[in-house]
């Protein structure tokens, strides 16, 4: 990726699939620490008795490494979970500590609050006494142990945004090939933010770069001597629906005949004629805390200019 950013850019956002463990944990837990010894109802007691064999126990079992959560080990277990928002229900945490009844844990193992699937998937659910079981870990703080502080409460990465390019009319142009469109074209620049812990309004800086195919960049911010291709986008309530967010943050562009451009190495500016150039979409947000997170991604469309 383009050396584009700035101090504050420490990591990228989540599609919460494929990430590494959450905030780099490291599984201290061999295998053969999984013992019988384990307290009751602690978390290495009800993973042994109750998560192994029915989430995670060999390959196969969903759960052991292939898809999220990772509950192949109880410390994966509680990384994964405890104070995580989840993916198909992104508006709440897979396991909220005091509160069962709020989390998506027991909502997909009961298969209730509009989740799409029970788990386990395709099998028989958990008897009620697993379940409650389960509960009473969650409503007790779901400690990582009996002897363990509270949970932390976590600073969870911001999802990647949905980037979408509209006409000045409010019609949507990307999604099905190149958008083709000439100088003096008016495009408004949409994309979602999604950070657990930020309302939407309430993200600190967020902004679109439009780049072309030679290390340069469009100049949106012409006054700024240091990050003139940075075109900040505005929150906008009224944005229509992604795919599962509000494309809520929104930056107008008028093509104009000729396009100032920006080097992203050495930031000389120059100018060239804009037909015949073909532009690409990056949006990126910072999350509310500190230091932030950035979510970060690009669009999948080019805009060509003719």
């Amino acid at each position: 990726m383009k050396k584009l950013f700035f101090g504050f850019l420490v990591a990228c956002g989540s599609d919460g699939s494929g990430d590494p463990p959450p905030d780099g944990v490291e599984d201290p837990d061999p295998l053969t620490s999984i013992t019988t010894a384990a307290a009751p109802g602690s978390l290495d007691d009800l993973h042994e008795r109750i998560i192994v064999r029915r989430c995670s126990g060999e390959p196969g079992l969903c759960h052991n490494g292939q898809f999220e959560p990772n509950l192949s080990t109880p410390a994966l277990t509680f990384a994964y979970v405890v104070n995580r928002p989840g993916i198909e229900k992104a508006d709440r945490l897979r396991v909220k500590p005091g509160d069962a009844d709020a989390s998506l844990f027991i909502d997909k193992i009961k298969g209730r609050n509009g989740v799409a699937t029970q788990m386990p998937l395709g099998a028989a659910p958990l008897a009620d006494a697993d379940v409650a079981e389960l509960e009473a870990w969650i409503n007790a703080g779901a400690l990582r142990a009996p002897s363990a502080g509270a949970a932390p409460n976590l600073n969870n990465p911001p999802r990647r945004p949905e980037i979408a390019i509209f006409n000045n009319g409010g019609t949507r142009l990307d999604g099905t090939g190149p958008i083709q469109v000439s100088p003096g074209t008016t495009l408004v620049l949409r994309h979602t933010v999604q950070d657990f812990e930020t309302p939407d309004p309430q993200i600190p800086f967020a902004a679109i770069i439009l780049q072309l195919g030679d290390n340069t960049d469009v100049v949106l911010n012409a006054a700024s001597p240091n990050d003139a291709q940075i075109g900040q986008t505005t929150f906008d309530a009224a944005g229509p629906d992604g795919k599962g967010d509000k494309l809520n943050y929104r930056l107008t562009w008028t093509i104009p005949a000729q396009l100032e451009v920006r080097d992203a190495e050495t930031g000389v500016r120059t100018t060239r004629a804009a037909s015949g150039q073909t532009v690409t979409a990056l949006a990126f947000y910072i999350d509310g805390s500190t230091p932030g997170i950035v979510g970060i991604d690009f669009s999948s469309t080019p805009i060509e200019i003719q």
